[in-house]
């Protein structure tokens, strides 16, 4: 069997997210699109394949660990960026890549 779990030092914050393209060649259909992302109906969709819903509305499935009761961590963009040598370095080393 396969278990989730949390480790108690941290667990990365990794948000899923989107974007409208300013030359969209529909895009009142994209803005629907987005607004569609974040409805109930949608966060229960993603919600039904593993991923995590902010939305109050929806509910995790039973036996979940509460969203709120796991510690999160989080990387300053830049500084990931600037370490990105170093970590596709260590990643090729931890894979035999």
């Amino acid at each position: 069997p396969i278990a989730l779990i949390y480790p108690s030092e941290g667990t990365p914050a990794v948000p899923l997210n989107g974007v409208l393209m300013k030359a969209a060649a529909h895009p009142n259909a994209a803005r629907l699109f987005y607004s569609f992302l974040f409805s109930k109906e949608a966060q229960e969709i993603f919600v039904k394949y593993g991923f995590r819903s902010v939305n109050p509305d929806v509910a995790d499935p039973p036996g979940r660990k509460p969203f709120g009761e796991i510690k999160l961590l989080f990387t300053d963009p830049q500084e990931q960026e600037s370490a990105a040598e170093e970590i596709k370095k260590r990643y090729a080393q931890y894979f035999g890549i």
